[in-house]
């Protein structure tokens, strides 16, 4: 990533910067102290005090605040530069460049700058350069009270890895230095280096992101690229705001769709993670229910069950989602042969006894709680429906799946779609959940969980290969179909999707694989090292199409 002064990555103790082309740009020809330049402006707005530019007629104090962290600036050389003697590896050879007096400078949190120094950069060109760059890009991201838990992980199989999730700092910066400045589209234009901007868009709260809707105008007015972006860096909640750091970046979902939603109308496509429409769709769970109806799906039979049925009358609220679950499975059976165990699960071969109750725009496994009988599901309902701040209006209730592990298929479909192509995992992880905790309550993750590699997956499979290449084959089978229902919800295909499958050995050379769920661009890749940048890199070629 060029570095470019005081307040980048390079010059904040991380010797990251590194040359992309043997000259800064100018040319050949020597330039004189005062000359007008235009340079190349970054900083890490992961840094708390790193000094962002703010455009110009952008509304500060209260809101969403708009920072530009990379992007070309006018300048003034302070001291004459000779490129014929520009080492990218040696900063007391770059250009030093004042930034002119008319940019103004502030931190994330608001502390203006009252003057910006003279700075070496690696990246200059003709003063007054008109030219658009390719991308404008927008991290839409946190910016209120921050929680450990989005960069500070304890490391165990559960963990985001190295990059963190989505809405931490490191994530973003990650990002930023392996993707944005690892497309090759970017670093080179049609001969046009660096041509990106970066702008970070940071909220404090669910009313900011409300604030967007009349402001996405606005927004769009101040990018210049021939393409915009925008990378939500947030997750849904069913929650009012309460001002707890542990819920950093859970902005209420209503208010989080609605400003994607007044985004994208104003030509600010959602690059990450989905269309505002489509991520609503992921998130909300509510597919559980409709596509169990179908067959082709694999899924457990579901319900919805609506608030108000649960706080009116939670007997009759039971009783319609067993009946509902129940009709659902005669409709639409699971194969089953002669000789197998019950499916999708022992215990309710002969009817539903068994089964989950889980919320919509939740995850890590917190809301969700199991029920083996009319009056736990009674209970069930009425702890999930009944939480304080609460603003769900359904919950889901699903019959019970047998399991020995998850099957997580990693899809990268290209666009566009051959049809009729087969499309194939860019990669497959598996894990597995320990014993529920029955003290645990609703809002805690309720087991422990594990990664397993192939020969895990075999080992408790009794070294049976072939019912493990049957689950993979069975759970790409079953891809091809949801991800074309994603297509009929969203034409433009999925960069990334992942797909979660419960897999059970049920005979020798015989495997079970049932649907669990979606999971949107930028969920946990689990041991995949390189998920992440790869993810990136799909989301960016997408963008830029």
């Amino acid at each position: 990533m060029p570095a470019a002064g005081p307040d980048s990555t390079a010059q904040n103790g991380d010797a990251r910067a590194r040359s992309r082309t043997p000259s800064p740009g100018m040319g050949k020809a020597p330039l004189k102290r005062g000359a007008p330049v235009q340079f190349f402006f970054e900083a890490d707005a992961s840094n708390k005090q790193a000094n962002l530019f703010r455009p110009k007629g952008w509304k500060d104090g209260t809101g969403p605040a708009l920072l530009q962290s990379h992007g070309w600036m006018e300048g003034t050389l302070q001291e004459p530069f000779d490129p014929a003697a520009f080492d990218a590896s040696d900063k007391k050879t770059w250009p030093v460049v004042q930034p002119n007096a008319d940019l103004a400078f502030e931190t994330r949190a608001g502390q203006r700058a009252t003057s910006m120094p003279a700075r070496p950069v690696q990246r200059i060109r003709e003063a007054g350069a008109s030219r658009a760059p390719l991308l404008s890009f927008v991290f839409v991201r946190w910016g209120g009270k921050y929680s450990a838990w989005m960069d500070e992980q304890e490391t165990n199989d559960g963990d985001w890895g190295k990059y963190g999730s989505p809405p931490s700092d490191e994530y973003m910066t990650a990002l930023v230095r392996e993707g944005l400045f690892a497309h090759p589209r970017l670093l080179e234009d049609e001969g046009h280096r660096c041509s990106v901007e970066v702008f970070n868009l940071f909220v404090k709260s669910s009313v900011d992101v409300w604030e967007l809707c009349p402001k996405a105008p606005e927004l769009a007015k101040k990018l210049k690229g021939r393409k915009k972006t925008l990378f939500w860096m947030l997750w849904p909640a069913e929650w009012e705001d309460t001002g707890d750091p542990d819920f950093a970046c859970y902005v209420e979902r209503q208010a989080l769709f609605s400003g994607m939603r007044a985004c994208e109308a104003a030509g600010l496509s959602a690059g990450f993670p989905h269309p505002g429409d489509l991520f609503e769709l992921i998130t909300s769970k509510s597919w559980m229910a409709t596509l169990s109806l179908h067959p082709l799906a694999r899924l457990p039979a579901c319900v919805l069950v609506t608030k108000d049925k649960v706080l009116t009358d939670l007997s009759s609220a039971a009783s319609d989602a067993l009946a509902g679950m129940e009709h659902i499975r005669k409709l639409c059976p699971l194969k089953v042969e002669e000789g197998d165990p019950g499916a999708p699960s022992e215990i309710n071969k002969d009817g539903i006894k068994k089964g989950v109750v889980k919320m919509g725009w939740s995850w890590e496994n917190r809301f969700v709680s199991v029920w083996t009988s009319t009056s736990q599901l009674q209970a069930r309902l009425k702890d999930m429906m009944s939480q304080p701040n609460c603003t769900a209006s359904y919950c889901i209730v699903q019959e019970w799946v047998d399991f020995d592990f998850e099957m997580r298929q990693y899809f990268l479909p290209p666009c566009p779609v051959v049809p009729g192509a087969r499309l194939e995992p860019a990669r497959i992880e598996c894990n597995a959940w320990g014993e529920r905790s029955k003290e645990s309550t609703v809002g805690q993750s309720h087991a422990s969980f594990s990664k397993l590699s192939e020969s895990d997956c075999l080992e408790k499979w009794s070294q049976d290969k072939e019912a493990w290449e049957s689950a993979k084959a069975q759970a790409t089978e079953v891809g091809q179909f949801l991800i074309a229902w994603l297509m009929a919800a969203n034409a433009r295909p999925v960069p990334m999707i992942r797909l979660d499958f419960m897999c059970k050995r049920i005979g020798p050379g015989k495997a079970r694989v049932i649907f669990g769920e979606y999971c949107e661009m930028g969920a946990c890749c689990l041991g995949w090292k390189e998920g992440p940048p790869t993810i990136w890199r799909a989301a960016l070629d997408a963008a830029l199409r």
